[in-house]
Order: structure tokens, then C-alpha cells, then sequence
């Protein structure tokens, strides 16, 4: 056990005395829909769910910072902001995550790996996010194996008009501004939002000298009316132009200062029906996603379009107050259009259909059973399922327990993507991966207000699709890739008004391999040791002020030259926070972050930003 595992023992050995007696839970029973599917209590869903609010994103610009403050996230960012930002949640990056934008599934079809790029992503118009852990194949589909991120736009909460602004400027010439409408009544809700955010950035590259700039515009909307006591009908939209200057690889294969800009648009769009009829509601639902990625560097400028056209179907019936079922089908089909592949032009469709029972027993036992098939138009038929139970055997204490299994076919581009100015060719005898997922965990509260949750976890994952040694095409690994650890979360009230938080994360991800424990099995980019401990408190009945210490350790990656296995140096990072209200309506901020102006990369080769100063004013009227 080594010093720092050692350390956490120790304090979560110190939690205060008084706390020891139970309490009723208090956040564990908060409403999340993403665990299945329909609006559940969070304590009753036997999976791990973590959930951002409003407030909670107030402490970020990007919803990548905010994620990677949960347990068992981490980011890799290759610059700043505009550039690309691969999240893991438990070691699974993004190919293995589902992304969804009020009901649309966001991932860019045009990727060599199909996923969703957080680098540009802002918090100004994000009203909540969930975080499903685990393979999550049975309710969400391919690629679900990892985890589903469900990110909710700000909608009407009160009656009435209500708007909502905010500024900000600070290092980097960054500036940034929001700005939100809302409308509700007995039958309407309608919100507006529009963001803005520009910067000179830094260099993406570590060792370059000039700064890569970007700036980005969005606009979201959603609606809802209500057109009788059983019909309700829906529609939101969102539209995000970026434009992106980025380092890259020059003719010797070197990364550095490269002139080289992206301009990307992406726009999705849902419409809805709900109808309620007894004790079952019916949603139907039309999504559409559409990305334009235009990247220039020397060899000229390139245009990946990407689009995405969903139909769904979701009844959810209540056979009991101790069982209801919830089930649907649905249809995709993916369309990337670049000249990499083989006649510029490919497409995927993907059917599905799938039904979950929901079963109490007891008032102490949930119980959750999903099946699913799935209709691949290239790989054929498969078959995913969920169990997840959660037991609470006294106030204050849920154990829970989940088991899982998914898949994830190959992209177009992994498949058909040729690249020979990079010397790199896809593979079209690429196999689907298949995975499962193993979790236990147990979430406490105690009286004054502590909390704790520990969970076990274990992802594997068969037929991994990785790079040849020569790095020239992608094949099918031999053998279990497997991703496993445990994740911690504590919050200790210290004082009336001060709380002691720490949230840590060991994460052991290993390729296949016949060396236990052997350096060149690691998966790169997941630090074994991720541990944050943050001190929230208000100094005044106007005054609030918070810090956080964040340590990375034990990390791996590829040189970003020589492409051999390297091992990171560790990092650890300062930041602190302060809010002031000006008004019941009006806040002001400052957030300062890196404050020790420590010199580290995320990704090897890759800049980070230096000690930063960011000051802003919030409002509402």
C-alpha cells in the first residue's frame, strides 16, 4: 500500500465522531432519468449516477472541467480551449461514452473513433448533466460501455418571464458571455439561450511560442406545451459554430507550431409527443444531428460531414406500486461523407428494441432487469442486458450492486478511413468489442451532515480495437482489456457554514497481455491516482470562498514524437474560488486557478495553461 493510499485511509478514518449516528439521505434521493430511462430516485437505482446542477457548473467555463471533478472522470486536453479534450470515465475514453444534448445523441459520426469532442463545450447554457457509469449497452445502445453523459439545456423552472446574463473576462484575453430567456405557465415552457467565448489561448503545443486562439458561438432552445391533460408536444434545437487555430505534426513528423485552423458547425435538433393514457405514458421522439468539421493545414483544407437521423419510442407502465415496466425500439442511421473513404460516401443503421422491469419487493429492495437486441446493417444481431439492485438496509445506508455487458462495432473510419499522408490505412475486417461491467458500492449519510459512498468497480473489454505496432492501420487485441478500481466521495461539515470535500479515484486500465502489472500493458491517459479535496465555505452572509488541491499520479503516456510508452510526471494544481452578492439578483466572481503556475500536460506534448485570473458578474431579473 503506498503512502498516499495510506493517507486517504487515515482521513476518511477521521470523519467526526458525532456523524457515526444515521440519518435519512437526503441527496442519494434525488431524481435522475438517465439510470433508466424515466425519473427515478437515485438511492433506488443500484448504479452509480452522479449528477451537476446549475450551481454546481457556476465553478467552470467547460463542462469538461466540471465532469473531471467527479469521481472516476479524467481529462486529457491537447491545449486550450477549441482544442480536443478526450474524457474517461473509469478508464473508458470517449468512444465508449454516449453523449446526448436534450434527448440528441452528439458523438461526431466522422470520427475515427465516434465520439464527442469536449473541447469546446461551454457551461453557459448547461442547466444539469448526469453521469451514468458502467456498460449501459441494454438501455443506450451501441458505445454505451463505458457510461452515458446526459446534458439538459436551462429551461423555465418558475412561473413567468425570467432572464439570466453573465460576463466574464480574464487571462489569455478570454472573454466570455451568456444570456437566457425563460417563459413558463400552466401549458407553456419556452428558453433561449446564447453563448459566447473568445481567447488567444496558448500554444496547443508545449514547446511551441504561439498562442492558438479560437472562439465559439452557441444558441440552444426547447419548448413545451401541453395540449391537453394527455398530450404534451416538444421540440428543442441547438447550433454551435467554432473556429480553431491548432499545433499538429510537421513533415518530419515533429509536433509544433503549426498555422493550421479548424472551423466546425454543429447542429442537432429533437421533436416529441407525449401521451399519457391510464398508468402508461407513451413518448414518441425524431432527433437529427448534423456536423461540418472543415480542418486546414499545409496539405489544404478538408471537410468531414458527419449527420445522425434517430426515431425512438419509450412506454412506461406502472403494473403495481411495487412493478412497472419501461421498453421501446428504435431506429439510427449514420452518415459520414470525406474524401478518406472509399468512394467519399458510407453509412450505418442500427434497430434496436428493449425492456427493463422495475420491481421493489420490499420498501428496502429495488431490483432492475434490462434486455436488449440490437440489428447492426454490418455486424448483425446483438444482445445486451443489465441487472442492478440497491438495498437499503436503514436510514442513511443504500448498498448497491450492478452487472452489465454492451458492445461497440467499429467506426466507417476505422474500417474504410485511408490516410496515406499519414500512412494509415483502416481495417475492414475490424470485429465489434464486447465488454462487461461489474460494480459494488455502498453510500452513506450521518447524522450531522457527513456522507460518504465507496464503490468497486470493473470494466472488460474483449476484442479491443488498437493500433498495429507500426502504428499504420488498427486491428482486433487478443485476450480482455480490463479497467477496474474504486472511487470515493466524502463531504465532512467542519464548521456551521464551512465542508470539507474529497473525492479520489485508483483506476488500474490494462491492455491485454499475458505481464501482470508490465509498464507496456497500461493504458495511456488514465492516472491511477486522482484525488481532489476541496473546502467550500461562507465567510459573510455575502461572501463565499472555496479551494480545491488536485493531484494526478502515476500516469502513462505516448511520447507525442517517438510514440513509445512514457511515463508522466505527477501533478498537482491549486485553485480557489470567490463569489460576492452584490444584490439578492447580482453576483460577483473571481476564480483563480493554478495558482502555484505549475508547469504540466494533461497529454504528452501538449500545453496547459499557466497561473490564470478570471473575473465575472452574474445577474438575474
Amino acid at each position: 500500500m503506498n503512502r498516499l493510499q495510506t493517507s486517504l485511509i487515515t482521513l476518511l478514518a477521521l470523519l467526526p465522531a458525532q456523524s457515526m449516528a444515521q440519518t435519512t439521505v437526503t441527496d442519494l434521493e434525488d431524481i435522475v432519468v438517465t439510470a433508466n430511462r424515466a425519473p427515478s430516485q437515485l438511492a433506488r437505482t443500484g448504479v452509480s449516477v452522479a449528477a451537476l446542477s446549475a450551481q454546481d457548473l457556476k465553478a467552470s467555463a467547460t463542462v469538461a472541467e466540471s465532469l473531471s471533478r467527479l469521481p472516476g472522470v479524467s481529462i486529457a486536453a491537447q491545449g486550450s480551449f477549441g482544442n480536443p479534450a478526450n474524457l474517461r470515465v473509469r478508464g473508458a475514453d470517449g468512444r465508449y461514452l454516449a453523449v446526448y444534448v436534450d434527448g440528441i445523441r452528439v458523438d461526431d459520426p466522422t470520427g475515427t473513433e465516434v465520439k464527442f469532442d469536449f473541447g469546446s463545450l461551454m457551461t453557459s447554457d448547461v442547466g444539469r448533466i448526469e453521469l451514468l457509469r458502467g456498460s449501459q449497452s441494454a438501455l443506450w445502445g451501441g458505445s454505451a460501455v463505458g457510461g452515458v453523459i446526459n446534458i439538459t439545456t436551462r429551461s423555465a423552472m418558475e412561473e413567468g418571464f425570467h432572464q439570466a446574463a453573465e460576463a466574464e473576462v480574464g487571462s489569455y484575453a478570454t472573454a466570455r458571455l451568456g444570456y437566457g430567456l425563460t417563459f413558463k405557465d400552466d401549458r407553456i415552457e419556452l428558453a433561449l439561450n446564447a453563448s459566447h467565448l473568445r481567447t488567444d489561448g496558448f500554444s496547443a503545443a508545449a514547446d511551441g511560442t504561439e498562442a492558438d486562439g479560437a472562439n465559439a458561438s452557441r444558441l440552444s432552445f426547447s419548448a413545451r406545451y401541453k395540449l391537453s391533460d394527455v398530450v404534451t408536444l416538444g421540440a428543442s434545437a441547438f447550433t454551435q459554430k467554432t473556429h480553431q487555430e491548432y499545433d499538429g505534426y510537421n513533415a518530419s513528423f515533429t509536433l509544433g507550431d503549426l498555422p493550421n485552423i479548424r472551423n466546425q458547425t454543429e447542429a442537432g435538433g429533437r421533436v416529441f409527443a407525449e401521451v399519457e393514457t391510464g398508468t402508461t405514458k407513451h413518448t414518441l421522439g425524431l432527433t437529427s444531428f448534423h456536423s461540418d468539421r472543415r480542418p486546414s493545414d499545409e496539405n489544404g483544407t478538408s471537410r468531414f460531414d458527419g449527420k445522425r437521423l434517430a426515431l425512438s419510442y419509450q412506454g412506461e407502465s406502472e403494473i403495481s406500486s411495487a412493478f412497472s415496466l419501461i421498453y421501446g425500439a428504435d431506429w439510427t442511421r449514420e452518415t459520414a461523407s470525406y474524401t478518406n473513404l472509399p468512394g467519399g460516401k458510407a453509412n450505418t443503421e442500427i434497430s434496436g428494441a428493449f425492456a427493463q422491469a422495475l420491481w421493489a419487493p420490499t420498501d428496502q429492495i429495488d431490483v432492475s432487469a434490462t434486455l436488449r437486441g440490437d440489428n447492426n446493417s454490418i455486424f448483425g444481431t446483438f444482445t445486451t442486458g443489465r441487472l442492478a439492485v440497491a438495498w437499503r438496509p436503514s436510514d442513511g445506508t443504500t448498498i448497491r450492486a450492478a452487472l452489465a455487458n454492451g458492445f461497440r462495432a467499429p467506426s466507417l473510419d476505422e474500417r474504410f478511413g485511408n490516410y496515406p499522408s499519414q500512412g494509415f490505412v483502416g481495417n475492414p475486417a475490424l470485429k465489434p468489442e464486447e465488454s462487461r461491467s461489474y460494480e459494488l458500492g455502498v453510500a452513506q449519510e450521518f447524522a450531522g451532515g457527513a456522507t460518504l459512498s465507496v464503490t468497486a468497480f470493473r470494466l472488460e473489454v474483449a476484442n479491443l480495437i488498437a493500433a498495429t505496432k507500426n502504428f499504420d492501420t488498427l486491428e482486433n487485441t487478443s485476450g480482455v482489456s480490463t479497467r477496474q478500481g474504486v472511487e470515493i466521495a466524502a463531504s465532512v461539515p467542519v464548521a456551521e457554514a464551512t465542508t470539507l470535500g474529497l473525492s479520489y479515484t485508483y483506476t488500474d486500465a490494462m491492455r491485454p497481455g499475458s505481464t501482470p502489472g508490465s509498464a507496456a500493458r497500461r493504458l495511456t491517459q488514465v492516472p491511477r491516482q486522482d484525488i481532489a479535496v476541496t473546502l467550500d465555505t461562507d465567510v459573510s452572509d455575502r461572501l463565499s470562498a472555496g479551494v480545491e488541491l488536485r493531484h494526478l499520479a502515476d500516469r502513462m503516456d505516448n511520447d507525442a514524437n517517438t510514440f513509445s510508452l512514457v511515463e508522466m510526471p505527477d501533478v498537482t494544481l491549486l485553485n480557489a474560488s470567490f463569489g460576492y452578492d452584490l444584490t439578492d439578483s447580482a453576483e460577483a466572481y473571481l476564480r483563480l486557478e493554478n495558482l502555484t503556475d505549475a508547469d504540466y500536460e494533461l497529454a504528452d506534448g501538449y500545453g496547459t495553461p499557466g497561473r490564470s485570473i478570471y473575473v465575472g458578474l452574474r445577474a438575474k431579473f
